[in-house]
Formats: C-alpha cells, sequence, structure tokens
C-alpha cells in the first residue's frame, strides 16, 4: 500500500510543472487525485498520463479565483467520494513588473489566484474535515514568501500571505484533527521557468548562472518539490502542522560567495 492508500485528494494547477508532478506522486502513492486548472487539454492530458500508468486521476476545469467554480469542484468530489482528505493549494501565476509599474488589473490577476483561490478551496473543504476530525493540507508558497524579487513584488506577497493563512488553520483547526503545512520551493525546472530562461540572449547561460547561485549547484526537479507534498500529506507527518519547509537547496542559508 501506498502512503497515500484511498486518500481522496484535491490539487490545483496540476496542468503541468510541479502541479503536475504532485498529481502523478500522490496517485502512484494511492491516492485518488482530482486535478484543477484553467488549461484543460493539459489538465485532461495529465490525468490521462496519469490512469495509463496505473494511478486514479480524474480532471476537472476550473478557476480557482471564482467562487462558483471552487464550489462546483469541491461538491462533484464530495458528491463522488463522501470526503476531501488531502488538498494542495498549488496554482499560482506571476506578473513580472516594479511595484510602481503594477497595475491594478494585474494585482487582483496574481492575488485572486494565489490567495484568494486557497482561501476558497480551504473554506469549501474545511468543514467536512472538520466534521470528520481528519485532514491535511499543504499551501505552496515560495522562497519569495521569506526574501524579495523586485520584478515580482505582488507575486511575493502572495506567497507570505499563504503562510499566514498556513499558520491560521492550523492553530485553529488543529483541536479538530486538521493539519496545515507550507513548502517554499527555490527556482524549479519547470516549463514557466525554462520560458524565463530562454527570454534572455543567452539562455544557457543564465540558467548557469542562476544554478550557480544555488549552493547545490542546480536547480530543483517539479518531482523533488511532489515528493515533498506526499510527506506532509502522509502520516508520516501525522505531528507537523502550522509550518513551512524550505525545498530551496540551500540558497537561503547563504550570505553570498566569496
Amino acid at each position: 500500500m501506498g502512503r497515500l492508500e484511498d486518500k481522496v485528494a484535491i490539487v490545483t494547477g496540476t496542468a503541468r510543472g510541479i502541479g503536475s508532478a504532485i498529481a502523478r506522486r500522490f496517485a502512484a502513492e494511492g491516492a485518488l487525485v482530482t486535478g484543477v486548472d484553467v488549461l484543460a487539454d493539459l489538465g485532461e492530458a495529465t490525468a490521462r498520463e496519469v490512469v495509463a500508468a496505473g494511478g486514479r486521476m480524474r480532471f476537472q476545469a476550473g478557476d480557482i479565483s471564482e467562487e462558483v467554480d471552487v464550489r462546483r469542484i469541491v461538491r462533484s468530489v464530495l458528491a463522488e467520494h463522501g470526503r476531501v482528505d488531502i488538498l494542495v493549494n498549488n496554482a499560482g501565476v506571476q506578473k513580472e513588473a516594479r511595484l510602481t509599474d503594477v497595475t491594478v488589473e494585474d494585482f487582483h490577476a496574481v492575488v485572486n489566484v494565489n490567495l484568494l483561490g486557497a482561501v476558497l478551496l480551504c473554506r469549501e473543504v474545511l468543514p467536512g474535515m472538520v466534521e470528520r476530525r481528519s485532514g491535511a493540507i499543504v499551501n505552496m508558497s515560495s522562497v519569495l514568501g521569506w526574501v524579495s524579487d523586485p520584478l515580482l513584488p505582488v507575486y511575493g506577497a502572495t506567497k507570505a500571505g499563504l503562510l499566514g493563512l498556513t499558520r491560521n488553520i492550523a492553530v485553529t483547526y488543529g483541536p479538530d484533527g486538521i493539519r496545515c503545512n507550507a513548502i517554499c520551493p527555490g527556482d524549479v525546472d519547470t516549463e514557466l521557468n525554462r520560458v524565463y530562461f530562454e527570454a534572455h540572449p543567452d539562455p544557457v547561460a543564465f540558467r548557469g548562472r542562476v544554478e550557480h547561485e544555488y549552493p547545490m549547484r542546480r536547480i530543483a526537479s517539479t518531482d523533488e518539490i511532489a515528493r515533498v507534498a506526499v510527506f506532509l500529506a502522509s502520516d508520516d507527518a501525522s505531528f507537523v502542522s502550522g509550518t513551512h519547509l524550505m525545498v530551496d537547496g540551500a540558497i537561503l542559508a547563504r550570505i553570498y560567495e566569496l
């Protein structure tokens, strides 16, 4: 049996990147996964690949920043399985701009997905978790919840907000048997990060420069983040709650390189 055998899980942002890796890893550990994303074709493709590999997953297209979509998705899972054991708030977007150039539209685009979406999903799954006195929530924060990138002020603010949300849920609903934790990745080898590298005049050199900033001299794979999510969602982390795990290759542990 896997560490998540027969657990009912909702994972957001499963069309690609970290969310896709989490869905695959959860399914491999025995979970019944519902993936959520606005990118319907890619989300469906992830689900088909998981099923072809012997896992159990279905996909629901939806915008987690929309209250009606969140309610529809959670109620559908409850109708099918009767419960939600695990929620992973992974979906996220970013808009690059210095703070003085941030538009109201871009602010809401980032906040509504990264923070409001997580709040809405937690709000919908918590009553059932409280009733069963069991549940695990994993929020995908970032090293940018702790340090700053000049071009990602709003993104960083949402990731810091997720850390506050994590602590609030852990404290408020801990007496009801619910755990809540956050993961703080550094750079991860995702499609979006590769696009970022390729936007530079010399993508290979720029990626090498970024990787050199990490004491481990590389960035993370998506599966390395997914394995941490499995741990936090499983009974292996039964007394871990209200905290975060840095999965950053020690980049925040250094001050500068001589």
